[in-house]
Protein backbone atom coordinates (compact mmCIF):
# COMPACT_ATOMS: atom_id res chain seq x y z
CA UNK A 1 0.00 0.00 0.00
CA UNK A 2 1.23 3.73 -0.57
CA UNK A 3 0.39 7.12 1.65
CA UNK A 4 0.48 9.34 -1.89
CA UNK A 5 0.03 12.58 -0.26
CA UNK A 6 -1.58 14.99 -3.19
CA UNK A 7 -1.70 18.46 -3.09
CA UNK A 8 -4.72 18.87 -5.50
CA UNK A 9 -3.93 22.61 -7.09
CA UNK A 10 -7.21 23.50 -8.57
CA UNK A 11 -10.53 25.33 -7.17
CA UNK A 12 -12.46 23.22 -10.31
CA UNK A 13 -12.91 19.81 -8.95
CA UNK A 14 -14.27 20.14 -5.62
CA UNK A 15 -17.00 22.26 -5.85
CA UNK A 16 -17.39 22.46 -9.80
CA UNK A 17 -18.81 18.30 -9.80
CA UNK A 18 -22.30 17.32 -9.23
CA UNK A 19 -22.55 15.63 -5.69
CA UNK A 20 -22.15 11.89 -7.28
CA UNK A 21 -19.68 12.74 -8.83
CA UNK A 22 -17.41 14.44 -6.25
CA UNK A 23 -18.27 11.37 -3.85
CA UNK A 24 -16.74 9.06 -6.71
CA UNK A 25 -13.80 11.54 -6.72
CA UNK A 26 -13.14 11.15 -3.16
CA UNK A 27 -13.93 7.41 -3.25
CA UNK A 28 -11.18 6.92 -5.52
CA UNK A 29 -8.66 8.97 -4.19
CA UNK A 30 -9.25 7.20 -0.93
CA UNK A 31 -9.06 3.92 -2.58
CA UNK A 32 -5.63 4.43 -4.02
CA UNK A 33 -4.22 5.95 -0.33
CA UNK A 34 -4.56 9.14 -1.18
CA UNK A 35 -4.08 10.95 2.37
CA UNK A 36 -4.89 15.22 2.17
CA UNK A 37 -6.11 16.81 -0.79
CA UNK A 38 -5.55 20.41 -0.59
CA UNK A 39 -8.08 22.38 -2.54
CA UNK A 40 -7.29 25.85 -3.56
CA UNK A 41 -9.63 28.37 -4.27
CA UNK A 42 -9.48 31.41 -6.86
CA UNK A 43 -12.48 33.75 -5.52
CA UNK A 44 -14.26 34.03 -2.51
CA UNK A 45 -17.21 32.41 -3.57
CA UNK A 46 -14.98 29.03 -4.44
CA UNK A 47 -13.07 29.81 -0.63
CA UNK A 48 -16.34 29.31 0.66
CA UNK A 49 -17.93 26.22 -1.20
CA UNK A 50 -14.33 24.32 -0.79
CA UNK A 51 -14.94 25.42 3.17
CA UNK A 52 -17.88 23.24 3.13
CA UNK A 53 -16.61 20.22 1.73
CA UNK A 54 -13.93 20.62 3.61
CA UNK A 55 -16.00 20.49 6.96
CA UNK A 56 -17.49 17.69 5.38
CA UNK A 57 -14.38 15.03 4.06
CA UNK A 58 -11.71 16.10 6.70
CA UNK A 59 -8.88 14.50 4.63
CA UNK A 60 -9.61 17.30 1.84
CA UNK A 61 -7.46 20.58 3.40
CA UNK A 62 -8.43 24.07 2.58
CA UNK A 63 -6.35 26.44 0.44
CA UNK A 64 -7.65 30.15 0.00
CA UNK A 65 -6.72 32.61 -2.45
CA UNK A 66 -7.75 35.40 -5.07
CA UNK A 67 -6.02 34.51 -8.15
CA UNK A 68 -6.47 37.23 -10.72
CA UNK A 69 -9.54 37.29 -12.48
CA UNK A 70 -11.44 40.24 -14.77
CA UNK A 71 -13.23 42.01 -11.92
CA UNK A 72 -10.20 41.43 -8.79
CA UNK A 73 -9.34 44.88 -7.11
CA UNK A 74 -8.81 45.95 -3.84
CA UNK A 75 -11.27 46.24 -2.17
CA UNK A 76 -12.59 42.89 -3.32
CA UNK A 77 -9.49 42.11 -1.46
CA UNK A 78 -10.26 43.74 1.94
CA UNK A 79 -13.85 41.29 1.96
CA UNK A 80 -11.61 38.44 1.26
CA UNK A 81 -8.87 39.14 3.82
CA UNK A 82 -12.03 39.36 6.39
CA UNK A 83 -13.24 36.55 5.45
CA UNK A 84 -9.63 34.28 5.83
CA UNK A 85 -9.32 35.94 9.67
CA UNK A 86 -13.04 34.87 10.71
CA UNK A 87 -12.26 31.49 9.31
CA UNK A 88 -8.83 31.55 9.53
CA UNK A 89 -8.85 27.71 12.09
CA UNK A 90 -10.17 26.05 8.84
CA UNK A 91 -7.66 27.09 6.86
CA UNK A 92 -4.51 25.33 5.73
CA UNK A 93 -2.91 26.98 3.21
CA UNK A 94 -3.05 30.40 1.06
CA UNK A 95 -3.82 29.52 -2.57
CA UNK A 96 -4.10 29.91 -5.34
CA UNK A 97 -2.15 33.16 -5.72
CA UNK A 98 0.02 34.52 -8.17
CA UNK A 99 0.08 36.94 -11.27
CA UNK A 100 -1.30 36.96 -14.50
CA UNK A 101 -0.68 38.93 -17.47
CA UNK A 102 -2.92 37.73 -20.32
CA UNK A 103 -3.69 41.25 -22.14
CA UNK A 104 -7.27 40.75 -21.04
CA UNK A 105 -6.61 40.93 -17.08
CA UNK A 106 -6.34 43.99 -14.68
CA UNK A 107 -3.37 45.91 -14.44
CA UNK A 108 -0.16 44.54 -12.99
CA UNK A 109 0.12 46.73 -10.24
CA UNK A 110 -3.20 45.56 -8.87
CA UNK A 111 -2.71 42.46 -9.59
CA UNK A 112 1.22 42.89 -7.54
CA UNK A 113 -0.33 44.62 -4.77
CA UNK A 114 -3.06 41.85 -4.51
CA UNK A 115 -0.41 39.29 -4.22
CA UNK A 116 2.06 40.85 -1.97
CA UNK A 117 -1.38 41.38 0.38
CA UNK A 118 -2.00 37.60 0.34
CA UNK A 119 1.78 36.80 0.77
CA UNK A 120 1.80 39.06 3.71
CA UNK A 121 -1.47 37.31 4.95
CA UNK A 122 0.66 33.73 4.62
CA UNK A 123 3.26 35.27 6.67
CA UNK A 124 0.72 36.79 9.83
CA UNK A 125 -1.11 33.58 9.75
CA UNK A 126 1.67 31.22 9.52
CA UNK A 127 0.52 29.18 6.47
CA UNK A 128 1.93 28.12 2.98
CA UNK A 129 1.61 29.49 0.25
CA UNK A 130 0.82 27.53 -3.25
CA UNK A 131 1.36 30.12 -6.30
CA UNK A 132 0.06 29.75 -9.99
CA UNK A 133 1.93 32.20 -12.45
CA UNK A 134 0.95 32.56 -16.21
CA UNK A 135 3.55 34.97 -18.84
CA UNK A 136 4.51 36.23 -15.58
CA UNK A 137 6.89 34.21 -13.77
CA UNK A 138 10.02 36.36 -13.90
CA UNK A 139 8.04 38.88 -11.83
CA UNK A 140 6.69 36.35 -9.18
CA UNK A 141 10.17 34.90 -8.39
CA UNK A 142 11.42 38.40 -7.59
CA UNK A 143 8.79 39.18 -5.58
CA UNK A 144 9.19 36.20 -4.03
CA UNK A 145 12.68 36.89 -2.94
CA UNK A 146 11.61 39.03 -0.32
CA UNK A 147 9.37 36.52 0.97
CA UNK A 148 11.72 33.54 1.46
CA UNK A 149 10.79 32.92 5.07
CA UNK A 150 7.50 31.24 3.54
CA UNK A 151 6.74 27.40 2.82
CA UNK A 152 6.68 28.14 -1.17
CA UNK A 153 4.95 25.66 -3.31
CA UNK A 154 5.32 26.80 -7.21
CA UNK A 155 2.13 24.67 -8.93
CA UNK A 156 2.59 23.66 -12.65
CA UNK A 157 5.12 26.01 -12.66
CA UNK A 158 6.23 26.86 -16.71
CA UNK A 159 8.77 29.23 -15.77
CA UNK A 160 12.13 28.70 -17.69
CA UNK A 161 15.04 27.10 -15.84
CA UNK A 162 16.83 30.15 -15.19
CA UNK A 163 14.36 30.45 -13.45
CA UNK A 164 13.80 27.17 -12.10
CA UNK A 165 17.03 27.15 -10.22
CA UNK A 166 16.34 30.52 -8.94
CA UNK A 167 13.59 28.98 -7.32
CA UNK A 168 15.51 25.81 -6.02
CA UNK A 169 18.15 28.13 -4.78
CA UNK A 170 15.57 29.85 -2.63
CA UNK A 171 14.20 26.52 -1.20
CA UNK A 172 10.92 26.99 -2.77
CA UNK A 173 8.84 23.78 -3.60
CA UNK A 174 7.24 22.67 -7.11
CA UNK A 175 4.62 20.60 -7.18
CA UNK A 176 4.52 18.09 -9.85
CA UNK A 177 1.40 17.09 -12.06
CA UNK A 178 0.38 13.78 -13.01
CA UNK A 179 0.60 14.77 -16.87
CA UNK A 180 4.49 14.66 -15.92
CA UNK A 181 4.42 11.76 -17.61
CA UNK A 182 3.61 13.79 -20.90
CA UNK A 183 5.78 16.61 -20.15
CA UNK A 184 9.17 16.93 -21.08
CA UNK A 185 9.28 20.04 -19.42
CA UNK A 186 8.15 18.52 -15.95
CA UNK A 187 10.56 15.79 -16.70
CA UNK A 188 13.41 17.79 -16.77
CA UNK A 189 12.46 19.72 -13.79
CA UNK A 190 12.17 16.69 -11.80
CA UNK A 191 16.27 15.96 -13.37
CA UNK A 192 17.93 19.23 -11.37
CA UNK A 193 15.52 19.60 -8.47
CA UNK A 194 16.67 18.35 -5.28
CA UNK A 195 14.00 15.31 -4.35
CA UNK A 196 13.70 17.20 -0.99
CA UNK A 197 11.41 19.91 -2.79
CA UNK A 198 9.27 18.26 -4.79
CA UNK A 199 5.38 17.24 -3.75
CA UNK A 200 2.30 15.85 -6.28
CA UNK A 201 -0.20 17.47 -7.76
CA UNK A 202 -2.97 16.88 -10.33
CA UNK A 203 -4.61 20.11 -11.22
CA UNK A 204 -7.89 18.38 -12.03
CA UNK A 205 -9.92 18.23 -13.92
CA UNK A 206 -7.07 19.36 -16.42
CA UNK A 207 -3.53 18.22 -17.32
CA UNK A 208 -4.52 14.22 -17.52
CA UNK A 209 -2.11 11.90 -18.14
CA UNK A 210 -4.53 9.83 -19.52
CA UNK A 211 -5.81 11.09 -23.09
CA UNK A 212 -9.47 12.08 -23.52
CA UNK A 213 -9.94 11.23 -20.07
CA UNK A 214 -10.62 14.13 -17.05
CA UNK A 215 -8.64 13.82 -14.60
CA UNK A 216 -9.09 13.63 -11.07
CA UNK A 217 -7.37 12.97 -7.10
CA UNK A 218 -6.43 9.47 -7.71
CA UNK A 219 -4.16 10.07 -10.98
CA UNK A 220 -1.68 11.67 -8.57
CA UNK A 221 -0.61 8.50 -8.44
CA UNK A 222 0.60 8.14 -12.16
CA UNK A 223 2.59 11.18 -11.82
CA UNK A 224 4.38 9.43 -8.24
CA UNK A 225 4.99 6.13 -10.71
CA UNK A 226 6.62 8.34 -13.45
CA UNK A 227 8.61 10.49 -10.55
CA UNK A 228 10.31 7.06 -9.15
CA UNK A 229 11.53 6.32 -12.75
CA UNK A 230 13.19 9.40 -13.21
CA UNK A 231 14.82 9.13 -9.83
CA UNK A 232 15.59 5.67 -10.19
CA UNK A 233 13.93 4.79 -6.59
CA UNK A 234 11.54 2.02 -5.90
CA UNK A 235 7.96 3.57 -6.20
CA UNK A 236 7.75 3.24 -2.21
CA UNK A 237 10.77 5.31 -2.08
CA UNK A 238 9.25 8.11 -4.17
CA UNK A 239 6.62 7.88 -2.19
CA UNK A 240 7.93 8.64 1.03
CA UNK A 241 10.16 11.20 0.27
CA UNK A 242 7.35 13.09 -0.87
CA UNK A 243 5.42 12.08 1.94
CA UNK A 244 8.28 13.40 4.00
CA UNK A 245 7.90 16.87 1.72
CA UNK A 246 4.50 17.10 2.53
CA UNK A 247 4.70 17.14 5.96
CA UNK A 248 7.55 19.26 6.20
CA UNK A 249 5.17 21.91 4.97
CA UNK A 250 1.75 21.25 6.08
CA UNK A 251 2.42 19.33 9.38
CA UNK A 252 0.71 21.90 11.57
CA UNK A 253 -2.36 22.04 9.13
CA UNK A 254 -3.36 18.39 8.74
CA UNK A 255 -2.45 16.87 12.04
Amino acid sequence: SYSVTGVQTCALPIYFYSREKLLKIIDNAKKIGVEFIVTNSVNLNSCKKNLKISQEFHFVKLAVGLYPEKNISLEKYAIFEKWVLENKKNISAIGEVGLDFSEELPSREIQEKIFINQLNLARNLNLPVIIHTRKAEKRVIEILQDFKDLKIILHFFSGNFTLVKEAINSSFYFSIPANVVRSEHFQKLLEITPKENILTETDSPYASPFKEIENEPSFVFEGLKKISEIWKVPIKKADKIIDENFYKIFKDEVL
